[in-house]
């Protein structure tokens, strides 16, 4: 008995031994593995809508359309900072508005506490207002960013009489 080589491209393949049936062929087409494969369900060419959802955007990106889905816009961080600075602000002035005829140094102690509440809340106000203007409806809270601008110039009225009454009793 001999050997084969099976690197040599000139020798035939091992012919089966006469006594046993030769195999067919498979017949041509994809090639078929476990089991059948069951056809997709049809997927429908609407959507419900999701209560976080409402109807994809198209959005543009690098010249190609893409859809994405519009969420539930977001709160606006600096808005509510505003509005709790701004309380904060004028919860600050009140006590500073009966101090400071007492004394001028808690006075003066008051003013500055919430005339620098009153400045970040207005900072923070005429911040989130520009942010939800140019998110174009992904961040809400206008109606926060509002209420934080007026009581921010509250406060800062407030807090500008605590500093007025702590200076006129200085006097």
């Amino acid at each position: 008995m001999t050997a084969q080589d099976p690197y040599q491209p000139h020798l035939q393949p091992p012919q089966a031994p006469m006594n046993q049936p030769q195999m067919q062929p498979a017949p041509p087409g994809p090639p078929v593995y476990g089991y059948p494969q069951q056809p997709y369900p049809q997927v429908p060419a609407f959507y419900p809508a999701h209560p976080y959802w409402a109807a994809p955007a198209p959005v543009m990106i690098d010249g190609f359309p893409i859809v994405q889905p519009r969420l539930k816009p977001i709160p606006s961080g600096p808005a509510i900072g505003s509005l709790v600075a701004g309380i904060g602000a004028v919860l600050g002035a009140f006590p500073g508005l009966l101090f400071a005829a007492v004394s001028p140094l808690a006075g003066l102690t008051f003013f500055m506490s919430a005339g620098l509440f009153g400045l970040g809340s207005l900072f923070l106000a005429i911040y989130a207002r520009r942010q939800i203007r140019t998110a174009q409806g992904g961040v809400s809270g206008r109606g926060l960013a509002l209420t934080g601008l007026i009581i921010a110039i509250v406060a800062l009225v407030f807090a500008g009489l605590v500093g007025l009454i702590a200076l006129l009793t200085t006097i």
